[in-house]
């Protein structure tokens, strides 16, 4: 597809020119039904093997510039990608691509099933479907923000469960619709808070499931709202974004937990919803000041 073997020394350059392939070192984590997040660091030239989308995919580049090659209607296309540079590839698009890295670098993936997505963009998009645009080398502040900050979360353990990378997910599914569909997309504006009845019936779901892997499309349908919408009226009603409420709920329940003699550190982790004692532990002495144990002997 993209030439034989010489182009990768051009793709290269003279640093990298001896360095025929690469295998990057890979992480991935499930966000939630309909999202993966992923993270290759490399160097080198790593092959991306012909394939068709089955997601719409976000890729954020960062660490260092790289080079990519691929075809595009029936052309051979180059471009360098400067760190912060952010690629969008629709979902059903088939390309393969050659990437050449002279330097170590990261590439954060963002991987959203078109169901998720149409989910995410329910009944604010007007004039019905929206189809995107590939785009390889996009320098967009606000989805290379939103992206880092996905990527932090993650690394910080996700302190909040997957809220905080559905909620991320929403809100740049709603973005690339508006700003990168083969027509102009408008999005429907949504003023005030939850209802009374609907954050009672919100914040009564959340103090029942705790212990659970919330969804952020559970809460959504609870208060009876699209996701993009639920996400901007909980926060105006509570003056915190749904993955900061439940986190405090959830250390202010491993409190009480730790009072009582009978609870372990480790039950009061996994009974407020926490992946394992090491991870509650730390995300409890960020918020409270002082290691779970040390909690307890203390009160």
């Amino acid at each position: 597809m993209l030439g034989s073997p010489p182009a990768i020394e051009k793709c290269a350059g003279d640093e990298i020119r001896s360095i025929l392939s690469a295998v990057p070192d890979h992480a991935a984590v499930a966000l939630g039904t309909g999202l993966t997040f992923e993270n290759y660091t490399s160097s080198g030239v790593v092959e991306v093997p012909e394939m068709e989308n089955p997601t719409h995919v976000l890729i954020l580049r960062t660490g260092s510039s790289s080079v990519i090659e691929w075809r595009e209607n029936g052309r051979d296309r180059r471009a360098e990608l400067l760190p912060g540079s952010v690629s969008l590839l629709p979902a059903g698009l088939r390309q393969a691509a050659r990437v050449c890295r002279p330097r170590s670098g990261v590439a954060s993936i963002l991987q959203i099933q078109p169901a998720y997505f149409n989910r995410s963009i329910a009944q604010i998009v007007k004039g019905g479907k929206v189809e995107l645009v590939r785009r390889m080398d996009l320098r967009d502040w606000q989805i290379a923000t939103l992206m880092e900050s996905l990527r932090a979360n993650i690394a910080a353990g996700s302190p909040g469960g997957s809220l905080f990378g559905q909620s991320i997910s929403v809100a740049l599914s709603a973005y690339v619709a508006q700003h990168y569909s083969t027509r102009e997309t408008k999005l429907d504006t949504y003023r005030g808070g939850l209802s009374r009845q609907y954050l009672k019936r919100v914040l009564e779901y959340v103090d029942a499931h705790l212990g659970d892997n919330l969804e952020l499309e559970n809460l959504a349908a609870v208060a009876g709202l699209n996701l993009f919408h639920f996400a901007k009226a909980f926060k105006q009603s509570t003056g915190e974004t749904p993955h900061q409420y439940v986190l405090h709920k959830r250390i202010e329940r491993a409190r009480e937990f730790l009072l009582d003699p009978h609870v372990s550190v480790l039950e009061a982790s996994a009974r407020t919803g926490f992946v394992d004692q090491s991870h509650f532990s730390k995300v409890f002495r960020r918020i409270v000041g002082v290691a779970p144990s040390d909690y307890r002997s203390g009160a």
